[in-house]
């Protein structure tokens, strides 16, 4: 089985890493596994891990502003177009990693499959519909995903419609020992460390984890904060300085330590006591499971993919509306509350080797192409015998 993925960015997100684990992990024969993303970071470490690699030309779509139109045009000035990698390639599948990827596949052969993984809980309606009806198969990585689906698509379409979790490599993030991690990353060896893993986008929220460490700060005066992440895209500089006016507005100084992208989270998430996400309408939230396997307790918004994979008071905690006093609160409590905090990173961590694994990932991703490619053989096969029984008739005539 060949199959051939298709991503149009090439910097390294939590699609682009997600696609970086799968392809690795499914490059195992019976499966021959290629991919066609730009020249960078990912297509460096696809080739790294023996992955052949098409490149194409990058394109960006922004969640406001997307600009999907543009694809065919740009893509029209690539090393080498997607229709011409298929050609060269001839796979038996094709797995587009985002809707943009979808739509730079244009026209591919008759009954070919065509995967469409569905990694945003916002595209543009009429855009996704269109292009939803070309994928044998849509791919949604969170329950959230899915139930945007079911607003948006037609009830034919969402027959082919599967929810795969996104998964991590649980052989990286694993608990380690706090104290090399902070001395690693110039952290203070006492007193808590709280910590935020996410690109710099206004969407993350950074400014609600700021002000709730500012209210922190006032009962916790020995805390740290940690920000990891950086300005991906170089699109948000006027964000990143009011958020650094915000910092020192409440008064943070030095208990806030600003770190640009850590390649491997799994090296620093140790340093931290909690991990807060408050982003809202987060699709999945793949920095929660990284921390739960890390043995982390997580603290997360109410919202989107997070909600889903944590059971408030069970594997984690869920804020109401992600407002920063409800962070500090439930912050603050667990910090009082050692054994608390512990039984629930414990079963975050649980849950996620049960569910949240590239393995399950991999898993279900290959019985949906098997499933799909055996489902196009019999409509050949099928339009086979048709032909067959038309010439047999007319022979008969």
């Amino acid at each position: 089985m060949k199959v051939l993925w298709v991503d149009l960015i090439s910097e390294l997100g939590g699609a682009q890493r997600s696609l970086l684990e799968v392809c690795s992990a499914l490059n195992v024969p019976p499966v021959e596994v290629a991919a066609a993303v730009p020249h960078g970071p990912l297509f460096d470490r696809l080739t790294e891990r023996g992955i052949t690699v098409f490149p194409v030309s990058a394109v960006r779509a922004r969640r406001s502003g997307w600009g999907l139109f543009t694809t065919a045009a740009r893509l029209l000035r690539s090393p080498a177009s997607v229709s011409q990698i298929i050609r060269a390639f001839k796979p038996d599948l094709i797995h587009a990693n985002s809707l943009p990827a979808l739509l730079a596949l244009g026209h591919t052969p008759e009954r070919q499959p065509v995967f469409w993984h569905v990694r945003d809980l916002k595209f543009p309606t009429l855009v996704g519909r269109d292009a939803a009806r070309k994928a044998a198969r849509i791919i949604a990585a969170s329950e959230a995903i899915d139930e945007t689906l079911a607003e948006v698509l037609s009830p034919r379409l969402l027959g082919r419609v599967r929810v795969v979790r996104n998964g991590i490599d649980a052989a990286r993030f694993v608990p380690a020992d706090p104290a090399a991690a902070r001395a690693a990353f110039g952290l203070p060896p006492a007193g808590p460390v709280l910590g935020m893993v996410a690109h710099l986008i206004p969407w993350k929220r950074h400014d609600a984890f700021i002000r709730m460490a500012g209210i922190i700060l006032k009962q916790r005066p020995d805390a740290t904060f940690a920000i990891v992440g950086r300005d991906l895209f170089k699109e948000h500089a006027r964000w990143v300085g009011q958020l650094k006016s915000l910092a020192e507005s409440c008064g943070l100084g030095d208990r806030l330590r600003w770190f640009g992208e850590v390649d491997a989270a799994e090296a620093i998430l140790p340093a931290f006591d909690l991990l807060v996400h408050p982003a809202l309408g987060e699709p999945f939230g793949r920095v929660v499971c990284e921390a739960q396997a890390c043995g982390l307790p997580v603290i997360a918004a109410d919202s989107g993919g997070p909600a889903t994979i944590i059971e408030h008071d069970v594997t984690g905690l869920l804020a109401h509306a992600g407002e920063p006093a409800a962070f500090a609160a439930l912050a603050l409590e667990l910090l009082a509350d050692r054994p608390r905090a512990a039984r629930l990173a414990e079963a975050g961590r649980r849950r996620v080797l049960e569910q949240y694994t590239t393995r399950h990932v991999c898993e279900q991703l290959a019985q949906e192409y098997r499933t799909a490619l055996a489902a196009a053989r019999a409509t050949d096969d099928e339009d086979d015998s048709d032909k067959e029984r038309s010439r047999n008739r007319y022979s008969d005539e």
